[in-house]
C-alpha cells in the first residue's frame, strides 16, 4: 500500500507529541515531594535518567531501529514508554524511588530514545529537497507535547491521585504511539533519492574533529536550556513569585516556544545554513542568559527572555539532523547523529546540576559563558569545514 508522505509527517508528529511529555516534568515534582516526601534533588534524578536513556538509545541504538524498519521501531517505543510509566505508577503507590529510577528513568528513557530517533529518521527520507524543515516539524512536536502534558497532569493529579495519573498517562501514550508506528514507513518511490547506508566504526566518528565539534556545540546549546526545563516550574514561583495557576501557563509556553524555535530556525538553516544559523541562536541565547539576572525582579521580563532562550534551546535539536548530514552525507549522517545526540545526555545530568550549585539568580552568568564557548567552538568548527573544502 502506497502511503501518503503528509499522513507520514502526521504520524510522526503524533508520536513526539506522546514523548515529549517528559519535558512538563517540573509539573510532576511537587506532587511527588509533597505525596511521597521525596527530597526534589533526588526527585529530578529520575528526569535526568530519563534524558540520558534517551540520548544514549538514539546513539547506540539508531542503526537497529533502521534495520528493523519504522513500524517495529515505533513498536519497541510505544512497549517501553508505556511500560515504563506502568512501573512509575506503582513505584509511586508502593513508594520507592528506587523503582521510580528504573522505570521513568531508564525504562521509558528508552522509549523516549525510539520513539524520538524513528520519526526523524523516517520522515526526513520522504522529503529530501528540505530535511531542516521536515526535521523541525517533527522535533517541533516533541516541544509541542510538554505544552500538552503540562495541561493534563495537573488535573490528573488531582482527580486520580498520582499512581492514577501515570496509569492514564501509560495508556493514553501508549495508543497513540502504536497507531503512529502502523503507519509509519520508509518511502519506495524511485523518485525518491535512496543513499547506500556506510557504516563507521565508533572510532572513526568519535575521533573526527567535526563530530566533537558538533557535539560540544549540542551539548553547551543544551545544558542552560534542559536546566530551566528541568525546574521551570519552581523557578516561576521562587524567582518572580508566580502564583501555581501562572507557573503552569509559565510551562505550557515554554513548551509552544521550545516547538516554534525549532520549527523557525530549520526551516532559517534550509536558506542560510547550519553553521550560520546556530551561531546566531547560540548568540541571542548568550545574551539572554547574561540579562536574567538583572532582569529576574520583572516577572515579564523574566518570561520573555526564558522564552528566547528556550526557543534557541529547541533551534539547536531541530537543526542538527540537517546539519550532520550536510558533512557527512545522507548516507552517514544518521549513525553519526545518534553519536551526536549523547551529548543530550550528558547535558541531561550537567545542566540540572549546575543549576543547583546555587540558589542565586546569578548562577545564569555560568550558561552565558557555556554559550560564548560554544560560539568558540563554532568557529573552530568552520576552520574544519573550510580545511575539508
Amino acid at each position: 500500500m502506497s502511503k501518503n508522505k503528509y499522513l507520514i509527517v502526521l504520524a510522526g508528529m503524533v508520536m513526539q507529541l506522546s514523548i515529549g511529555s517528559i519535558y512538563a516534568y517540573s509539573k510532576w515534582i511537587e506532587p511527588l515531594t509533597k505525596e511521597l516526601s521525596w527530597d526534589a534533588h533526588d526527585t529530578k534524578t529520575g528526569f535526568s535518567l530519563a534524558i540520558c536513556f534517551l540520548g544514549l538509545t538514539a546513539a547506540f541504538m539508531g542503526k537497529f531501529a533502521q534495520k528493523v524498519g519504522p513500524t517495529k521501531g515505533g513498536i519497541i517505543a510505544a512497549l517501553f514508554l508505556t511500560i515504563g510509566l506502568l512501573g512509575s505508577s506503582l513505584a509511586v503507590k508502593i513508594d520507592s524511588i528506587y523503582l521510580f529510577y528504573l522505570t521513568f528513568g531508564v525504562l521509558q528513557g528508552i522509549g523516549l530514545g525510539f520513539g524520538y530517533i524513528v520519526p526523524v529518521y523516517t520522515v526526513v527520507k520522504w522529503f529530501p529537497d528540505k530535511p531542516g524543515l521536515a526535521s523541525g516539524i517533527i522535533i517541533m512536536s516533541f516541544a509541542l507535547g510538554s505544552l500538552l502534558a503540562s495541561f493534563l497532569i495537573g488535573p490528573l493529579y488531582t482527580s486520580l491521585g498520582l499512581s492514577g495519573a501515570f496509569l492514564t498517562l501509560a495508556i493514553c501514550y501508549g495508543i497513540c504511539m502504536l497507531l503512529s508506528a502502523s503507519y509509519l514507513a520508509n518511502p519506495t518511490d524511485a523518485s525518491v533519492a535512496q543513499h547506500a547506508h556506510v557504516d563507521l566504526t565508533p572510532k572513526e566518528i568519535l575521533s573526527d574533529k567535526r563530530f566533537i565539534a558538533l557535539w560540544l556545540l549540542l551539548f553547551l546549546n543544551v545544558c542552560g536550556g534542559i536546566a530551566i526545563i528541568s525546574k521551570a516550574a519552581v523557578l516561576g514561583q521562587e524567582v518572580v513569585g508566580m502564583s501555581a495557576g501562572e507557573a503552569t501557563m509559565f510551562v505550557a509556553i515554554i513548551g509552544l516556544f521550545n516547538g516554534l524555535g525549532r520549527l523557525f530556525w530549520s526551516s532559517i538553516s534550509d536558506k542560510i545554513g547550519c553553521w550560520s544559523t546556530f551561531m546566531i541562536f547560540i548568540g541571542i541565547n548568550a545574551a539572554c542568559f547574561a540579562m536574567i539576572p538583572t532582569f529576574s525582579t520583572n516577572q515579564i521580563s523574566f518570561q520573555t527572555l526564558t522564552f528566547i532562550i528556550i526557543a534557541g534551546y529547541g533551534a539547536g535539536f531541530a537543526t542538527m539532523p540537517s546539519f550532520v548530514k550536510s558533512i557527512f552525507g545522507a548516507e552517514k549522517y544518521g549513525q553519526v547523529l545518534g553519536y551526536t545526540l549523547t551529548a543530550w545526555s550528558a547535558a541531561g545530568f550537567v545542566g540540572p546540576l549546575l543549576l543547583g550549585l546555587s540558589t542565586e539568580i546569578t548562577i545564569f552568568y555560568l550558561f552565558a559563558i557555556l554559550l560564548v564557548l560554544a560560539l568558540l567552538v563554532g568557529l573552530w568548527l568552520k576552520s574544519l569545514l573550510l580545511k575539508v573544502a
